[in-house]
């Protein structure tokens, strides 16, 4: 499964966080440095799979608890319009 960031929305990286807006719905969103990784990942056109793993070489955490966020962060996205899954 892939990710891509919907042309109308604009992703600007202010400090150690990332802000989302979303330009047809003004609102706007903000990331922590977790965020920020993923979405990186994101943007580079990975896979979920490759995602999980990338992350796991990052953080200390199991893979299982990985996929379990990431899927809970991407749903979060996904419902606020900020990302489109392929």
């Amino acid at each position: 499964m892939k990710y891509q960031i919907p042309n109308t929305v604009f992703v600007q990286e202010v400090d150690n966080e990332v802000i989302l807006l979303d330009t047809l719905s003004q609102e706007y969103f903000s990331l922590n440095e977790v965020g920020k990784n993923i979405l990186d990942l994101i943007s580079e056109n990975l896979t979920s799979e490759e995602i999980i793993e990338e992350l796991s070489q990052v953080y200390e955490v199991d893979k299982s608890q990985i996929q379990t966020d990431l899927s809970t962060f991407i749903k979060a996205l996904q419902e606020k319009g900020l990302i489109i899954i392929d």
